[in-house]
């Protein structure tokens, strides 16, 4: 009998700690997935409205205090944990609407463990279209690896460096960058596995250089690389043509667009695309008014 009871409460012991370190695992998790998924005038640490809306009290618990001692990677391990508490901290100060307070805790996080700079250029691209201090984040990012073009596992660090570069309004640099990133897929694995979006990244940039037989060469191959028809490519295609002077090709696209951005609202597929590249219905119907 006191066998099975102590085999009980280790097992109950476990469980409790198990859900402990999977539940602290998944806000952290959680904080970084959200970067991608939420609007431009929403804050990127914010899922649902509840992530960090109060703060985990188990991290604020000075890593400091608690582990200092051991070997060098325990070391290294705590300044990694008391980064991440930094960054998600600084998330909840943001969401407050304390800017000061959040970016002194996202610059801190950086400064504590470099590969921070990541999550500290999102946070400044995304949220505060702050290019130059994005660009600087991700530059720093990039030299911890010199030799390798790093990703977050859809997109290579050009391409955000290329977002800044377009967001300064240099669209020279842009399309090198998406360039960067676009044609060394392409050389290794082909271009049909280039991301479409990238495609279209760069064939905004060859536009705004009043290059359209290059933007739509790009915009060609990323209709090809789409899972279906895109309405973000068909707005550019249009764009283009209009560059080129093929005003009845233009109409035609435009709304040959606005008929599957349409489509697409009604099968409830997220709109718009991508939101680096926004195109919403109203912006289709307002270039086919013109």
């Amino acid at each position: 009998m006191k066998t099975l009871l102590l085999i009980l409460v280790c097992t109950v012991l476990s469980l409790t700690g198990r859900a402990q370190f999977g539940g602290d695992k998944l806000i952290d998790i959680a904080s970084v997935l959200s970067i991608n998924r939420l609007k431009n005038n929403n804050f990127m640490g914010v899922i649902n409205g509840r992530l960090l809306s109060r703060p985990n009290q188990r991290w604020l618990v000075p890593f400091r205090q608690r582990t200092l001692t051991g070997s060098v990677q325990n070391r290294q391990d705590s300044l990694q944990m008391e980064a991440r508490m930094s960054r998600e901290m600084s998330f909840h100060y943001m969401r407050q609407q304390d800017y000061e307070k959040g970016v002194q805790l996202l610059e801190k996080s950086t400064e504590l463990d470099p590969k921070q700079h990541r999550d500290a250029a999102w946070t400044y691209m995304m949220t505060f279209r702050d290019y130059p201090r994005a660009l600087r984040h991700l530059e720093a990012f990039d030299a911890l690896t010199p030799d390798f073009d790093d990703s977050d596992g859809i997109s290579p660090i050009s391409y955000h460096k290329g977002i800044c570069y377009r967001g300064m309004g240099n669209h020279a640099e842009a399309v090198k960058q998406f360039s960067k990133g676009i044609d060394s897929l392409a050389k290794k694995h082909g271009s049909e596995w280039v991301n479409y979006k990238h495609y279209v990244t760069r064939a905004i940039s060859y536009l705004a250089l009043n290059q359209p037989d290059k933007a739509l060469v790009d915009l060609e191959a990323a209709q090809k690389n789409s899972t279906s028809e895109s309405p973000l490519a068909l707005y550019y295609t249009g764009k283009a043509y209009l560059q080129q002077g093929r005003t009845t090709d233009a109409k035609r696209t435009f709304q040959d667009a606005l008929f599957f951005w349409q489509a697409n609202r009604v099968k409830g597929i997220t709109q718009p695309e991508d939101y680096t590249n926004p195109v919403t219905e109203q912006d289709i119907e307002e270039a086919l008014k013109q």
